[in-house]
């Protein structure tokens, strides 16, 4: 529709915030919201550049799912002071924390809190005391702690913040920039990432996420761009993947599981698991530990896991295949292959599920979904292999960022319109390998010519046409290039606009504000008018557009 904006949530703050220089509660739990936000924007960024201490290409999504679940256990509380948001924070990313970067977060976010126990108004002081803790609880949490990794990061944003006479926004703003300076140190104090060229992708996350606080707390916006600078050189991935041989430990296991009721301590667990291998983190207190290792018997790191107390949240990854697929990024030929697909309307959901759509989002024109409700249906879908049809302009960036963040193999065929998601499902052929049913769907979606047929719903003046609030328009191909005061009119107009001679099949999705016999006048005229053309007539029920148009 014409006025439609669909600027992503969370992105745009007022900056003219009050000049309150403390921490509340509320404050504190919209902070951790924004910066997880805007990590969230970052996360394929983050997994291309993973390579420290396996290039396993997911540091960005275990950060964000780590983050994700104490953002979820904060609201799941209702806390209200800052101490209990700092706590519910640290339980919830403790419970869900995902691989090496996501533990050591927790620990970040642990210490964080125990230095807020008690305290009702967080000033400067005290945040950047907190920060302190949260330093020194990482660093306690390995067994060999690294520098240039996120340890260092941390570590420079609290001593950046330990400046006397600061207020709480002078900490956060001194907390990020030493945060960003020592991530463009980290490839000087690791040798492995300075042979990829990269910097260390958990550093960058967390100076991304205190970005996000200091952003959130000043109120300036966050819509901004922190992608780092990736090697444009062929293979590098591949390259990368080879520094790891031997040196870093590539074979074995990525082990982790989380014991209730451990009758000891973590310090004397982590003790006993360091002759099962490296890597290792042990975090927690006697009552719930989790335990991170990569070994080459992750049997007997879970077997002395079960004398501990109850285990549970058992996963156990092969290092070796996933160095293997961030180095080769190619998929094997499929015979099954999972489709997820945006649409909004009874009749569209419905058709798409009438020709094998696996699961469907709703959502289209101002209703996007969000990267974590595809995220979602593509984790539902049986398959291991997964293709995303967002079906509208505004939907394809959240789309890919829910394909980085997948665990399965998930691609993007950008198609921007129902029609061009139709046709390119229609194309997936079972002969066909995931690889080269992505590319056939992307040509067969391409080559549909689409329309959609609406009333303006304000006056403007776009390419410079005034167009009147009420006034019938058509969006060809994504482009207005139509205006009239009849709707059939501007379908008609529409039709001709993308040259009807080229195609045999006309497809016409009547809105739900559209009768069904008007529906059905309309398509008569159309087989008249265009007697080469097959038309068919489907009630797609969409709310916003009158007519869905579809050339073939």
């Amino acid at each position: 529709m014409v006025d439609s904006t669909d600027e992503p949530a969370n992105l745009s703050r007022n900056t003219n915030q009050p000049n309150v220089q403390t921490l509340t509660g509320s404050r504190l739990r919209t902070m951790f919201i924004d910066a997880r936000a805007l990590l969230e924007r970052h996360v394929a960024a983050l997994n291309a550049i993973n390579v420290f201490p396996v290039p396993d290409g997911d540091t960005g999504t275990n950060m964000h799912l780590t983050m994700k679940a104490a953002i979820e256990a904060m609201n799941a509380l209702e806390v209200t002071d800052a101490p209990d948001v700092a706590e519910a924070l640290a339980h919830g990313a403790l419970m869900g924390a995902r691989g090496n970067s996501g533990v050591i977060l927790s620990q970040i976010l642990r210490g964080f809190a125990r230095s807020l126990d008690g305290e009702t108004n967080v000033g400067g002081a005290t945040l950047a005391g907190a920060l302190a803790s949260a330093a020194d609880d990482a660093y306690a949490a390995l067994a060999e702690p690294r520098e240039g990794t996120i340890l260092t990061v941390i570590r420079a944003a609290a001593d950046a913040a330990s400046a006397d006479h600061l207020n709480a926004g002078q900490v956060l703003a001194n907390a990020a920039a030493a945060a960003h300076a020592a991530v463009e140190q980290t490839p000087e104090l690791l040798p492995v990432l300075k042979e990829a060229g990269v910097v260390d992708a958990g550093g960058l996350g967390l100076a991304i996420l205190l970005e996000g606080l200091s952003r959130s707390f000043h109120g300036k916006t966050l819509d901004v761009d922190l992608t780092p600078e990736i090697p444009d050189i062929a293979g590098w991935q591949s390259q990368a993947a080879s520094l790891h041989d031997a040196r870093h430990g590539t074979a074995g296991y990525c082990t982790e599981f989380v014991v209730a009721g451990a009758a000891t301590d973590a310090g004397e667990v982590r003790s006993h698991l360091q002759q099962f291998g490296d890597s290792l983190l042990v975090v927690g207190d006697e009552s719930l530990l989790r335990v991170h290792v990569h070994t080459a018997t992750p049997d007997d790191a879970l077997a002395y896991g079960h004398t501990l107390g109850d285990v549970s949240q058992v996963k156990v990854d092969n290092m070796e295949q996933q160095v293997l697929e961030f180095a080769s990024k190619e998929a094997a030929t499929l015979a099954d292959i999972g489709i997820v697909a945006v649409a909004e309307g009874p009749g569209i959901e419905a058709a798409f599920r009438s020709i094998g759509v696996t699961q469907l989002i709703e959502g289209g024109q101002t209703m996007n979904p969000s990267a974590g409700e595809i995220l979602e249906a593509i984790d539902a879908c049986p398959q291991d292999h997964v293709i995303i049809l967002p079906n509208n302009g505004n939907v394809i960036a959240a789309a890919e960022q829910a394909a980085a963040e997948a665990k399965k193999t998930a691609t993007v065929v950008p198609s921007k319109s129902i029609p061009q998601g139709v046709t390119a499902v229609l194309a997936l052929s079972p002969d066909q390998s995931f690889d080269e049913n992505v590319g056939s769907m992307a040509r067969a979606a391409a080559a549909v010519r689409s329309a959609e047929v609406t009333r303006a719903v304000r006056a403007t003046v776009i390419n410079g046409r005034k167009i009147h609030a009420g006034q019938a328009i058509g969006i060809v191909d994504g482009d207005l290039t139509v205006v009239s005061t009849d709707l059939e009119q501007a379908v008609h107009d529409s039709i001709t606009e993308m040259d009807p001679a080229r195609s045999s099949l006309l497809t016409v999705y009547s809105g739900a504000d559209v009768r069904q016999h008007e529906a059905e006048a309309l398509v008569r005229e159309l087989r008249e008018r265009n007697p080469d053309l097959e038309v068919e007539l489907v009630p797609g029920g969409q709310r916003h557009y009158s007519y869905l148009l579809s050339l073939e």
